[in-house]
């Protein structure tokens, strides 16, 4: 039965890559918000491309992600992309403000309606990031929130509440501790 089950596993593997669409990662790979995502990363990422999978550095810093991290994360949103030989980390470069942006100050979880990415009530995609790893839960909204606003949820999967960062329209991502 193990067998089957390994064997079932590969296929499917297997027919997922050969309708991957192929990417390719960017000369430069820069962010302005509070995730990176698969468009900052990788040129014609398609519907892809607005797929948050970390969070990003603070503006102005540099952080290095692992390229087998950034193939796992391509491959599960049905990209493909083999890192060239000899890359092991790809650098991601957050954006300072701009000095328009610079006085503002935004109150976590006071986002205005007409704003709101995410809203109180509504179920939305959470996904948990560490170092090399990442997990994928659906999460109920306790409050409205603006992309970059921290909100709180409940973790339909453990019936947790937990502090998100609001990083697109139905999507947040959350510290796996």
């Amino acid at each position: 039965m193990k067998t089957i089950l390994a064997v079932t596993a590969a296929a499917l593997l297997t027919i997922g890559a050969a309708f991957a669409d192929p990417v390719t990662l960017r000369a430069r790979i820069e962010t302005t918000g509070p995730a990176v995502t698969l468009g900052d990363v990788f040129e014609n990422a398609g519907p892809a491309a607005a797929r948050a999978f970390a969070l990003s550095p603070a503006p102005g810093r540099t952080q290095q992600f692992s390229t087998r991290f950034i193939a796992a994360t391509a491959a599960a949103s049905g990209l493909e992309w083999t890192p060239p030989a000899g890359l092991d980390t790809v650098p991601v470069t957050r954006i300072a403000a701009s000095a328009s942006n610079a006085g503002r100050v935004q109150r976590a979880g006071a986002a205005a309606t007409n704003t709101a990415a995410v809203r109180r009530g509504e179920m939305f995609t959470l996904v948990y990031v560490a170092p090399g790893l990442q997990l994928t839960t659906r999460a109920r909204a306790l409050a409205d929130g603006a992309v970059g606003d921290t909100i709180r949820a409940v973790n339909l999967q453990s019936n947790r509440p937990v502090e998100v960062t609001v990083t697109g329209t139905g999507a947040a991502t959350a510290s796996a501790n």
